[in-house]
């Protein structure tokens, strides 16, 4: 779960970079060939095959592999349309004097596999964490809830962010995306 978090902490990577690029230079970080969104969503497909893994071992663990499987295949075709389209993959947009704005196209096959990715995830992760702690007690039952709340948060949140543009809503997004990665610390906290 550590390692889910850790590559989903990583999708902030090319806005991160712009905003270091902008302090010491007062200009953006030169996206030609949409190098910001590829160095955030590059770390998307281990971020999903990590969730996945979690996921199935909590809900399925019989078909883990099988899963793993699948979402191992997707998740090549989502690289793969992230850095050989990536005008056609993302949106940008860039604001004078701000950081350079994106998101992923909803209609190419990248949003599609992205939004099948946090849906899946909202599945399996998350509903498999509440249903294994609704059949735990005590601690255990605490800990599920909110990593499993903190999952569907982060997939509900992506969802908003990376297959829309927010415009002011943006600081609703990020705080739900603080949120989760809060409610899943607090779950996986000794």
């Amino acid at each position: 779960m550590g390692l889910a978090n850790a590559f989903a902490g990583l999708m902030f990577l090319g806005v991160f970079l712009d905003f270091l690029i902008v302090l010491i230079t007062d200009n953006n970080i030169n996206n030609t060939y949409g190098i910001v969104g590829i160095l955030s969503y590059i770390w998307m497909a281990p971020a999903v095959i990590t969730a996945i893994y979690i996921g199935s071992e909590l809900l399925i663990p019989s078909k883990k592999w099988y899963w793993v499987s699948i979402f191992i295949i997707l998740s090549i075709v989502f690289e793969f349309f992230i850095f050989f389209d990536p005008v056609g993959t993302f949106n940008f947009a860039y604001p004078v004097n701000q950081l350079i704005d994106y998101n992923v196209n909803t209609f190419s096959i990248a949003g599609f596999l992205m939004a099948i990715f946090l849906l899946s995830i909202i599945i399996l992760l998350g509903l498999g964490s509440i249903i294994n702690g609704s059949k735990s007690s005590g601690i255990i039952r605490r800990k599920f809830f909110l990593i499993g709340m903190g999952a569907i948060s982060f997939c509900i949140f992506g969802l908003i962010e990376g297959l829309t543009a927010p415009g002011v809503f943006v600081i609703l997004v990020r705080i739900g995306y603080l949120t989760s990665f809060w409610l899943m610390y607090y779950g996986l906290k000794d």
